[in-house]
């Protein structure tokens, strides 16, 4: 006779199993959408070298770095939260229109590209704690 907790947990394995698939398609979905806005970053960017920074500017680049730094951890890009918070937390500290100040900001878009591009995920180890350590040192504490 077939015992029914046989049956019990073949079918919580399978529910594992389904949930396990939807959560890599949805971090698939997740690096196409870090590649974006990572893009629509350096389209910003582009503008600011262009024309100079001013409040609209910044607060387009604050909403794509919020978007960045509440996703990331949720798809296992531990290290692009972090970086997204650090950015977040800079630009809310200030105007950052000086060029010194315009110069951290781009940091924070360049390791953003980096990591999309490589896809690093996790907080990226040694080499991701020296980079939020190098943010923390250049944001003076503000960020991060």
């Amino acid at each position: 006779m077939a015992n029914p907790m046989d049956d019990r947990s073949s079918d919580f394995e399978s529910m594992i199993a389904r949930a396990e698939a939807a959560v890599e398609a949805l971090r698939e979905t997740y690096r196409e959408q870090l590649a974006e806005d990572v893009a629509m970053l350096g389209r910003i960017w582009e503008r600011i070298e262009a024309e100079g920074a001013n409040k609209e500017k910044l607060d387009e680049l604050h909403s794509i770095a919020h978007n960045i730094k509440g996703q990331g951890g949720s798809f296992g890009y531990d290290l692009v939260t972090d970086i997204g918070a650090s950015f977040c937390d800079y630009l809310r500290s200030g105007e950052r229109v000086a060029p010194s100040e315009l110069s951290i900001l781009n940091m924070h878009i360049r390791m953003l590209k980096n990591v999309s591009e490589n896809n690093i995920t996790g907080d990226g180890g040694e080499t991701g704690a020296r980079l939020i350590g190098k943010l923390r040192q250049l944001t003076n504490g503000t960020a991060g």
